[in-house]
């Protein structure tokens, strides 16, 4: 956490300084994150990309985007509450997708509600366990892309610059989640459930790492019935999130979170302790 506001401070001083030189600029045109000199050409949207490769995505493959497409899109998720590994999650007025990037500290610099322009050529496309990802090639199959390749492929789009007026009214909104809606409707969207129950199997705390309960991939899935969960769906917290030891609710609560899928099952991920409406 230190380590996130130091960052987030030196971002801040460098917009200050941009600022105090320059009084005719209210955006500095110069933001010291991603590719500056990249500008839109063909844009396409998250469910047209869900769409175009959809049978690469439901079979688990992958492919490299040829054409020079662009994404308008704003973060909804990041690696701020350490539960989205090297991850970023990022909706438009379409749909959301993940995005896998090889570094760290990611929400420092690309907060919920920054807006994004993403040039795809080049990147990769596929599917893991069914849900939609943008990436790069690790070991012969779609994985995280190297931070220093994202960093090329990104830029950072200000409320006050003039490309924002392309963004239109997106922002990052919450969705009822829908068991019956399709993975595309949903995945990669910030969702909302209402009166769930969770499983308390083990150390009653969100992710126990105490040997109380399985682990996978140093995950906890925990059990969501009842309320608008329907079936299969899961809370998957990391053990290394920053809200792991939470107390988990002896009833029915509401909670939010990045709604996931791995082969049928939600798996349902909550960014930071704000996510668990019942911790206080």
């Amino acid at each position: 956490m230190k380590k996130q506001s130091y960052i987030i401070a030196l971002v801040a001083g460098v917009f200050a300084l941009a600022s105090c030189q320059d009084k005719d600029w209210d955006i500095p045109e110069g933001i010291p994150y991603g590719n500056n000199s990249l500008e839109a050409g063909t844009t396409v949207t998250i469910a047209e990309l869900q769409s175009t490769y959809a049978s690469v995505i439901s079979s688990d493959n992958y492919k490299q985007i040829t054409e020079d497409l662009w994404l308008r899109c704003v973060v909804n998720g990041n690696d701020y509450g350490d539960n989205l590994y090297k991850q970023l999650s990022v909706q438009d007025e379409t749909g959301g997708i993940i995005i896998g990037i090889n570094g760290s500290d990611q929400g420092a610099f690309m907060p919920v509600g920054q807006k994004l322009l993403i040039r795809l050529k080049d990147l990769y496309i596929g599917g893991y366990g069914n849900q939609a990802q943008i990436g790069g090639l690790y070991n012969g199959g779609l994985g995280r892309m190297e931070i220093t390749d994202w960093k090329q492929h990104v830029r950072l789009i200000m409320d006050g610059m003039a490309e924002a007026q392309a963004f239109g009214s997106m922002k990052v909104d919450t969705i009822d989640f829908d068991p019956n809606k399709t993975m595309a409707q949903q995945s990669g969207r910030v969702v909302r459930l209402s009166g769930v129950t969770i499983s308390r199997e083990g150390t009653p705390v969100i992710a126990p790492d105490d040997g109380s309960v399985s682990l996978v991939s140093n995950c906890v899935n925990r059990t969501l019935s009842g309320g608008n969960a329907g079936n299969k769906c899961v809370l998957r917290t990391s053990t290394y999130a920053t809200f792991k030891g939470a107390s988990l609710p002896n009833g029915p609560v509401e909670l939010y979170g990045i709604a996931t899928i791995y082969r049928g099952t939600w798996q349902i991920l909550a960014r930071t302790q704000s996510d668990l409406t019942w911790v206080k």
